[in-house]
């Protein structure tokens, strides 16, 4: 008999669980263990050496054959779950794919007549027939031991479809001989501007419904081709790089012992840069991790990436795809088929065989942070990758978080510059004082409507960014001064006037825009502050006949929402694009002429100790769309056109904001130089949380030799309530190496709190 200590995954657990074999199991193989009565999946952590109690369980099956982990893998979870002081149990789920579509499952067969079911049943939809789980489990266990039903392991074979290539057979001009249904039209407008693409990118990205016959009905018509390898004649071409460009692959190839911050400024070829290092890497049989910050880079990239690498198979892992679709990557990734993911965060942990590179682009974004769910960093886990399983790691960002860049200044990681444009020079930065220039509009500067029409007359785009979607930002009645508030969240709600909706963006609730003050009764309500929706009705108002496009949250709601306006928006000819934080992540459109900047001052005056970095960051993001071919110009309006941040845009010069950063960080105590603690109390009672936050107050108040350890708090962060929980939070700032006397002091709490480690805003 073997002796296991097994972790059940995705449970709030922060130790395994003794359980017995006759078989010999694998440290990192799943199995299926019986919890308190649930059939849960577990993870073989470590073998047992002592059985100190009589009754031990059985594993009832092992899930996998093998291990599908390597010692170094569960060293990660070990890492990640110390750092981010998160239960194991909650970090061994990142590891795998969505248990939910997975190909293994839990079938119930019956065996014997008198059983309650005829036929074999999965143990989900067993589930799901009583009131609650405990109810189902104890009457299964009944069943089980009188020997009417039977658990069984049902396992959901892969299929290996062939991955075609789709291309145009004829010019654009040609295809519109041919009478063709809509969806038809849509997969010839996206092949005539993407060019060659997978089949299975026309399905992922919602192009094409799968089981539909419009490829076919294409393929039969000779408007598209169908083939197994690429059409493409400049698959696998050398791409000529500038002088700085080179410099920066010679020394990341020569130098893989630490991380390479690729530091270069907004259009500079960052992305060449690392296609180039991963060449080697892939035509030596190893494999390559690409993440990005968000879903709408993904498809840019695979399409860059297959026509420099159209021999090697590459893969999607983020949440626009299917449950099914993730697993499916996972598993291939996992078994050694594939050469190059590109995902989002979760991707990290994909424990991919023969993974030799990992490449973070638009490494300064927040979302790399988990804040939902269980909490982690993808950079620090990047870090902790690449010292275990000995791989190359590239981080890439026109402006990298200034933690970064203080680890390149201090040695820690290795730093390449890349200061000049590819092909082009840095757009122009004007700003616009709102205290003195000359208004068109309570909006708009008179410059910037000058300055719009002129790009549309050049037959160029332009892109109008504001901070906030909706029309107005609250409702306030002027009679008694009631702001219209979320009843769920201590937030203001915004007003959509297409909708007549007041809506909270933190929990999505909703409702009518009512005639009257609720408090008295009063008809005197004023919308106040603006966001994409009355920018837009300003602007239809200025530029009637031009062509507008929205994005943010509210328009776009699926992957192909996003998909559908990205190509537009790359469409040749004048176009005015409104929107949030969505455009600047790394969108690339060749004929941007112009970048406005509206309320650029309300990022700056975040109570936020990251609110200096985090506001210079967005700002030049945004700017560094203008201008990717030929010069272009970016414009912001501000009431603070002193604020060194507006200085450093004009210069684009982001040192001067990190350098300028990191000194005060230094006085106060932030990261880099001590490690923050976020600890977040939640309750639907405002006295019970309190409570709560005042009694962790004084057990930490109780730990010993606190000179390099301090405690803030517990305060009412500034949103103070939400999702019908009131908050308190405390803040530790400590220069303590080791953090376990923490851990130990907190993990009683941990059901009732949140813990963030470094989290890059202390707003959450």
């Amino acid at each position: 008999m073997y002796y296991y200590e097994v972790i059940p995954i995705g449970q709030m657990i922060f130790n395994g669980f003794t359980y017995k074999s006759d078989k010999k199991l694998e440290i990192g193989q799943r199995v299926i263990i019986d919890l308190r009565g649930k059939f849960l999946s577990g993870l073989i952590y470590k073998e047992a050496e002592s059985t100190e109690f009589s009754k031990i369980k059985e594993i009832a099956f092992p899930l996998d054959n093998k291990s599908l982990l390597n010692e170094n893998h569960i060293k990660l979870m070990e890492k990640v779950s110390s750092k981010f002081m998160a239960p194991i149990g909650e970090v061994a789920r990142l590891l795998f794919p969505p248990l939910s579509s997975d190909i293994y499952k839990l079938r119930i067969i019956p065996k014997s007549s008198l059983a309650p079911i005829q036929k074999p049943i999965f143990y989900k939809q067993f589930l799901k027939s009583f009131d609650n789980a405990s109810k189902a489990n104890k009457q299964l266990r009944e069943y089980l031991d009188s020997n009417l039903m039977e658990i069984e392991l049902y396992r959901k074979e892969i299929t290996n479809k062939i991955d075609k290539f789709v291309s145009l057979k004829m010019d654009l001009k040609e295809t519109w001989k041919f009478n063709v249904s809509k969806s038809a039209r849509e997969v010839i407008n996206y092949l005539s501007i993407n060019g060659e693409t997978l089949e299975s990118d026309l399905y992922s990205q919602g192009v094409v419904k799968k089981g539909s016959t419009v490829l076919n009905t294409l393929r039969k018509k000779g408007i598209i081709e169908l083939s197994e390898s690429t059409t493409a004649e400049e698959e696998n071409t050398e791409v000529s790089l500038n002088d700085e460009q080179r410099q920066a692959v010679e020394a990341i190839q020569l130098n893989p012992d630490k991380p390479h911050l690729l530091y270069g400024v907004t259009g500079s070829g960052k992305t060449e840069v690392f296609f180039e290092v991963a060449r080697p890497i892939l035509e030596s049989g190893g494999k390559v991790l690409l993440l990005v910050p968000e879903i709408s880079l993904t498809s840019e990239l695979m399409n860059r990436l297959k026509k420099r690498f159209a021999n090697y198979n590459a893969a999607f892992y983020h949440s626009g795809l299917t449950s099914s679709e993730r697993v499916q990557t996972w598993y291939k990734a996992v078994n050694g088929e594939l050469d190059l993911v590109i995902g989002t965060r979760s991707a990290i942990f994909i424990p991919m065989q023969d993974l030799k590179m990992i490449i973070i682009d638009e490494e300064h974004d927040q979302s790399y942070y988990q804040i939902e769910n269980v909490s982690y960093d993808a950079i620090d886990t990047a870090c902790f990758r690449k010292d275990l399983e000995d791989i190359q790691l590239i981080l890439s960002s026109a402006t990298p978080r200034v933690v970064d860049l203080h680890k390149a200044k201090t040695g820690t990681f290795y730093l390449e510059k890349i200061k000049t444009r590819y092909f082009t020079e840095m757009p122009e930065v004007q700003i616009v004082d709102m205290k003195k220039d000359e208004k068109y509009n309570w909006i708009f500067s008179k410059k910037v409507v000058e300055n719009i029409e002129i790009s549309l007359k050049k037959n160029k785009k332009v892109i109008v960014f504001t901070p906030t979607r909706g029309y107005a930002n609250y409702v306030i009645c002027s009679d008694c001064g009631y702001i219209f508030k979320c009843d769920e969240c201590d937030v203001s709600l915004t007003f959509h006037k297409k909708e007549r909706k007041l809506r909270c963006h933190y929990c999505g609730k909703e409702s009518e825009l009512p005639n009257f003050c609720p408090k008295c009764g009063g008809f005197k309500l004023q919308t106040r502050g603006f966001g994409t929706e009355r920018v837009m009705t300003e602007l239809a108002k200025l530029f009637p006949s031009q062509p507008l496009v929205r994005v943010d949250r509210t328009v776009i709601k699926t992957f192909k929402d996003l998909r559908n306006t990205f190509n537009f928006m790359k469409e040749p000819g004048k176009k005015i694009v409104v929107g949030t934080k969505m455009i600047t992540k790394g969108l690339d459109i060749q004929d941007l002429d112009l970048v406005v900047i509206l309320d650029a001052d309300r990022y700056i005056n975040f109570p936020d100790y990251n609110a200096q970095e985090s506001t210079a960051s967005l700002l030049m993001q945004v700017a560094g769309r203008s201008g990717r071919k030929e010069k272009g110009k970016v414009i912001i309006q501000s009431f603070q056109p002193e604020n060194d941040i507006y200085k450093s845009l004009i210069d684009h010069n982001f040192d001067l904001i990190a350098e300028n950063d990191l000194e005060q960080r230094k006085v106060y105590g932030y990261p880099p130089f001590v490690t923050l603690f976020l600890i977040l109390v939640n309750n639907p009672s405002v006295d019970k949380a309190k409570a709560k936050a005042n009694e962790i107050v004084e057990e930490l108040g109780k730990i010993e030799n606190q000179d390099d350890f301090e405690i803030l708090g517990p305060v009412v962060p500034i949103i103070s309530k939400l999702r019908g929980n009131y908050r308190y939070q405390i803040i530790i700032k400590s220069k303590k190496k080791n953090h376990e006397f923490l851990y130990s002091a907190l993990k009683t709490h941990f059901r009732d709190i949140k813990i963030y480690v470094n989290p890059p805003t202390t707003l959450v």
